[in-house]
């Protein structure tokens, strides 16, 4: 009897076989979920955040060409900084910009506006005639007889008033809107510029403390190429704007001061920008005379061998040197993803990618040397 007991409690101590299946413990089984969940969870919270990116890419973007309204506003309220506190250096640097900007148009509002509605009437009816020089020589070798461009009926009086009412409704809804954003990338750029340190260890408070040193550097290298490169910008448009305003003059173009302002802004956006502000320029030479688009033909043809030659090598190579297929790329994807507004802020967006991969991936992740 004591022999069956002990052998009866044996049995009942003695461990479970192993399982033959083969399969995972359930602590291991627990462990990979717990895994799979955290993965789901992160996943999510990244699609999700790319979905608010997304939805507020407008504001985003207006707040990026903010901090560049600030960068351009950092170099006077800097000087004026050392003879009176920084918030009364930012007023006074506002105050006197709004001024000139209010003076200047003033003056040129005239000019300009008289500019604008011939330019808005010369270059459709210039369009509309080279298509139908186009189909005049298309029907001349094709021996095809020229079709007469039908008429458009006019509109009734009730149908144009409702036309023109939409059309002005339209017109005051976009004046509006355009200016509330310059407003706010205006406001931004002020707070900005008035304590640019206070976002700047802001946002340092959110960054691991081993990572702070990294952080730091990034920071400045950013910070160092965009002011190199807003300042290199603003040079380049200001010589092209003048040339090309200069230009025209000469060749007797009317319409040249509103023409040489499309440069200037054109310029912002290398490449892209200053061939699409020359367009409007040679229609309006070619409405003149083909004499006259050969002259504008060729002043725009000399500005831009001047930038190309001086302007870009000079001025804009010393402060940030950008490949010119990645930028063109890059102005392509930006453009077609964020519309107009991609397209101005495409070049300082690609500088500071190019920056932070250079150093954050190439120089500490692989330990090579950025040239």
């Amino acid at each position: 009897m004591a022999e069956e007991s002990t052998t009866g409690r044996q049995a009942a101590v003695r461990p479970a076989p192993p399982r033959r299946d083969g399969g995972p413990r359930r602590p291991e089984r627990d462990a990979a979920a717990a895994r799979a969940f955290r993965v789901a969870v992160r996943v999510a919270a990244v699609v999700a955040g790319l979905a608010v990116l997304w939805l507020a890419h407008g504001v985003l973007l207006l707040g990026f060409l903010a901090v560049l309204v600030a960068i351009v506003l950092s170099f006077p309220v800097s000087l004026c900084a050392r003879v009176m506190p920084r918030s009364a250096a930012t007023l006074l640097v506002l105050a006197t910009l709004l001024g000139a900007f209010a003076g200047v148009g003033a003056l040129t509002a005239p000019t300009l506006s008289r500019e604008a509605a011939q330019l808005r009437e010369t270059v459709p009816r210039v369009a509309r005639d080279v298509r139908n020089r186009i189909a005049r020589v298309q029907a001349e070798a094709t021996g095809a007889p020229l079709a007469p461009a039908p008429a458009p009926a006019p509109p009734q009086p009730p149908e144009a008033m409702a036309e023109a009412g939409a059309r002005a409704v339209s017109a005051a809804f976009d004046v509006v809107v355009g200016l509330t954003k310059v407003i706010l990338v205006v406001v931004l750029a002020a707070f900005l510029v008035h304590r640019p340190d206070a976002y700047q260890r802001g946002l340092r408070r959110l960054v691991p403390s081993e990572h702070e040193e990294a952080y730091d550097e990034a920071w400045a290298r950013v910070r160092d190429a965009l002011r190199r490169w807003v300042g290199g910008i603003m040079v380049a448009m200001l010589v092209m704007g003048t040339l090309t305003a200069i230009g025209l003059l000469a060749i007797g173009l009317e319409d040249w001061l509103l023409l040489g302002f499309l440069t200037f802004l054109g310029t912002f956006v290398p490449y892209v920008g200053a061939v699409a502000s020359a367009v409007p320029g040679l229609l309006v030479a070619l409405g003149e005379s083909p004499r006259h688009f050969a002259l504008a033909l060729l002043v725009y043809v000399g500005v831009h061998v001047v930038e190309g030659y001086i302007v870009e090598p000079v001025i804009m190579r010393r402060a940030v040197q950008i490949r010119p297929a990645l930028l063109l790329f890059g102005q392509g994807v930006f453009g077609a993803i964020f519309g107009a507004l991609g397209f101005i802020v495409a070049t300082p967006l690609i500088v500071c990618g190019q920056i932070l991969v250079g150093y954050l991936w190439v120089e500490r992740r692989l330990g090579k040397t950025v040239h």
